[in-house]
């Protein structure tokens, strides 16, 4: 077993979550395992990791760069040639890069987010108080992704513009207000809780609660259902909430999904191209199935 090794993570939060699920393997390969992350509190949280790190904060793990015993992890998974032809799940992607071998098929993991309420006692007792004065009916919602919450801002303190660029309107769901309409009628006693960055849009009759992201992973254990796309809720969700149903548009459950939630897939008018940003935007069109559907599929 070598001593220690160093991983960085680059990209969105969906993906730093996604990451801790495997990290258990990776830990059977190293005495001790860090993290450079925009997302370093999501890697804090998680038992496989030693310590985790922002960017840019370079003096905090310099020496674990220059030990000749630690393993430097810069591994890309959007990179992986298998994934980009989507011939694989992106955990074995990381796989295949780190050097190791899952145990299980990749869709079986879950995220591993298990050190919350010890790191951050805080978020913990915000999310007691929210489940209370809910009284646990709740079910929380996202229908919209792709941006980072840690940007919304520009360099004059201006509100960033919502993300409806042409790769996340292939993810996101446009008929979300139905959908709500459809769970409210369905559900009356419960609040739906909608999972949303300040500058997306709002759905009346739901609940935008402005808290830490980490948060809802507490939430997600007393939710009656989540229903998502595939975006950072899908993530944070994941091995906690029972009953997950996850709308996916351009994106494939195989490729970034899990076996334990339900997955609903648009379908595609034409074919999606592989996953390769040179390539550009994908030229297929996605029909995102209508609200009757999913909640035929909600209420199973």
């Amino acid at each position: 077993m070598s001593k220690r090794c160093l991983v960085t993570v680059e990209g969105g939060l969906g993906k730093s979550v996604m990451l801790t699920a495997i990290l258990p393997e990776l830990k059977k390969k190293y005495d001790e395992v860090y993290v450079v992350s925009p997302y370093f509190d999501v890697f804090k949280c998680c038992s496989a990791v030693t310590d985790a790190f922002p960017f840019g904060q370079g003096s905090l793990y310099q020496e674990l760069v220059l030990d000749p015993d630690t393993d430097i992890l810069w591994k890309e998974p959007y990179s992986n040639a298998k994934f980009i032809k989507k011939e694989c799940h992106l955990f074995d992607a990381w796989a295949e890069e780190f050097g190791i071998t899952l145990e299980r098929k990749a869709m079986d993991y879950v995220p591993n987010l298990d050190k919350i309420r010890e790191v951050f006692p805080a978020v913990a007792k915000d999310a007691d108080k929210i489940k209370a004065d809910l009284n646990n009916k709740y079910i929380i919602v996202q229908f919209c992704g792709g941006q980072s919450p840690l940007g919304l801002r520009d360099a004059q303190g201006n509100m960033a513009r919502y993300n409806d660029h042409a790769e996340a309107i292939k993810r996101n769901y446009y008929k979300g207000e139905k959908l709500v309409a459809l769970l409210q009628k369905k559900y009356p006693e419960h609040k739906i809780l909608h999972f949303a960055l300040p500058n997306e849009p709002t759905i009346e009759g739901t609940v935008k609660l402005e808290v830490p992201y980490l948060t809802y992973v507490l939430l997600a254990d007393s939710a009656e259902k989540i229903v998502c796309t595939d975006s950072s809720l899908q993530h944070l969700g994941t091995g906690h909430c029972r009953d997950i149903t996850v709308i996916w548009g351009e994106t494939r459950p195989e490729h970034f999904g899990y076996s334990c939630n339900r997955n609903i897939c648009a379908k595609h008018v034409l074919n999606s191209q592989p996953y390769f940003k040179p390539l550009g935007v994908s030229p297929s069109i996605v029909n995102m199935p209508e609200p009757e559907d999913v909640m035929k599929e909600v209420t199973k």
